[in-house]
């Protein structure tokens, strides 16, 4: 059979990138038919206004709801297109994620509202109260806009995944702790900061993560520290080689954890999913090295400093933690 000329072949070649490129396109217009934008003041020139942008799942109306979850993505932007264009990349492995699972998506900007690097024990009582006085008026402004919007859209109120980075982990973490019934799982990376633990957010699902490089990773870990004395369900996960950033490894672990209590909350009919990770942690016989990010089974943890140690729930999330031994 005779070679194609090269003009054939950059014809087809040609025609084969237009075609994807308009398909690209198509989906990109279709993304954004399902994008909504809305608006909440708050009474502080810190942060004066929270601007949400949810994404709502393909097909998914008022009239006829089909979203499973809420997945919140709390960051560090704060610009408006920067958001939008986070909440329409579905190369991004918790889009991807949420879009998987039928979740609407939901996103807003941030401003630091706390001192950086300091948690609530690290500053005085007064500046402690300021800060929460702060905080307190912008988070109730974000809900107000998040109730408006489930309401509106025929969205759950409550069972919502949530990941924080950087300021957003900061942003979203204080979140977390004043609207406990409104979250299944949370995730928090490179918060550096940690607000004051109240009771009643135990009843939802926790991993911190940090990097060994951060300036936050003793912060990280003496949260993960309070929350395990307070009988929280938490995974501590501290990245080796890693700085003030995220990467794969940390996006593959904060999925198949949301993953986990996707799975445990199907199974939470006469206990609580917090009760249930709880017992997960303490039956499936998996403990982490902290430092050496190695996953031991059984006995064998008894290689592991006391310090050192990171139960885990079940081997899928074990795997995504680090190397899982033999």
């Amino acid at each position: 059979m005779a070679a194609h000329s090269p003009s054939v072949v950059v014809f087809v070649l040609c025609l084969t990138l237009g075609t994807e490129y308009l398909h690209g396109q198509t989906n990109l217009t279709a993304a954004k038919s399902q994008l909504i934008e809305r608006v909440e003041k708050t009474t502080r020139p810190e942060q004066p206004e929270v601007r949400l942008f949810l994404r709502l799942p393909a097909g998914h109306t008022a009239e006829k709801p089909t979203a499973k979850g809420v997945l919140a993505y709390c960051t560090y932007l704060a610009k408006d297109e920067s958001l939008r264009t986070l909440i329409l990349n579905d190369s991004d492995p918790l889009i991807a994620f949420a879009r998987k699972h039928g979740f609407a998506i939901l996103t807003w900007n941030t401003a630091t509202l706390w001192r950086s690097g300091k948690s609530f024990d690290q500053i005085k009582r007064q500046e402690q109260q300021m800060l929460d006085g702060l905080f307190d008026d912008v988070a109730r402004a974000w809900e107000r806009g998040t109730r408006a919007l489930c309401k509106e859209y025929g969205l759950p109120n409550s069972g919502f995944l949530l990941y924080g980075i950087s300021r957003g982990a900061h942003w979203g973490g204080r979140l977390a702790l004043r609207e406990p019934e409104r979250f299944l799982a949370v995730h928090i990376h490179v918060a550096n900061s940690y607000d004051r633990v109240v009771p009643s957010a135990a009843g939802s699902l926790w991993l911190v993560s940090s990097g060994d490089l951060d300036t936050g990773r003793e912060n990280a870990i003496a949260f993960y520290r309070l929350l395990q004395g307070r009988r929280f369900p938490v995974i501590l996960k501290v990245a080796n080689g890693l700085g003030h950033e995220e990467n794969a490894e940390i996006k593959t672990l904060g999925v198949t954890f949301f993953d986990y209590a996707l799975q445990i909350a199907k199974r939470a009919v006469e206990k609580t999913p917090a009760e249930l990770m709880l017992e997960d942690l303490k039956s499936a016989g998996l403990t982490g090295d902290l430092l050496t990010q190695e996953v031991y089974r059984g006995d064998t943890a008894s290689v592991v400093p006391e310090s050192q140690r990171v139960p885990l729930p079940d081997e899928k999330v074990a795997k995504a933690w680090g190397f899982l031994r033999k």
